[in-house]
């Protein structure tokens, strides 16, 4: 199986997808823990580039930034281990894209899917968990911390991102399984990840 995790910053992803791998290694079960930006030595480099914030990048630039980076990963990471029959679980995926450089930036999102199954060779995820936080939620867990370029942006930009994401939820409702974080301890929600991926 290949299993996503989404949802805006701050919704505690990297935390659940830790959390499930030290659940997998107690169980034993091989499976394979990844992300994407990042997960390469090239899209180290390239994540680095497009969360700089002293650095400009148009919106183009930017989709296409993550994208370079993303048919690297699906050559080099994604595909082979799906090919041996692998459970690959990755930390952020091609809905990212649609969310924040479709919905957030603006660019058409008919057009970033075609990119994306040509980047991707078809692959999709066979089930996404989505973590939803609201937006006072995501600033109470921001307090205090750097941000990147992408953490930066406003309010605004994350309504429309949060919106993204529920309409791709909606459109695809039996790949997701959308989670609202608000007011659940960590605990709560690794459990509920548990029984989701168990059904």
């Amino acid at each position: 199986m290949f299993i996503t995790f989404e949802g805006p910053d701050k919704a505690g992803k990297t935390t659940q997808v830790q959390l499930l791998k030290e659940y997998a290694q107690k169980n034993k079960l091989h499976w394979f823990f990844t992300r994407n930006p990042g997960e390469t030595e090239l899209g180290a480099r390239l994540r680095e580039i497009v969360l700089d914030s002293s650095e400009h990048i148009s919106d183009k630039a930017e989709l296409m930034i993550y994208l370079a980076d993303r048919a690297h990963f699906v050559d080099e990471v994604l595909k082979p281990r799906l090919d041996k029959g692998e459970t690959v679980i990755c930390d952020r995926f091609n809905d990212s894209t649609l969310a924040y450089q479709g919905h957030g930036r603006g660019i058409d999102t008919k057009t970033i899917n075609t990119v994306c199954n040509l980047v991707c060779e078809g692959i999709k995820p066979d089930l996404t968990i989505l973590l939803m936080v609201s937006h006072d939620e995501a600033e109470r867990r921001r307090k205090g911390s750097e941000v990147d370029r992408l953490e930066a942006e406003n309010k605004l930009f994350f309504v429309r991102v949060r919106n993204g994401y529920k309409t791709l939820a909606n459109e695809d409702p039996t790949r997701f399984r959308m989670i609202q974080v608000d007011g659940l301890s960590i605990e709560d929600v690794h459990q509920k990840i548990l029984e989701i991926i168990q059904e």
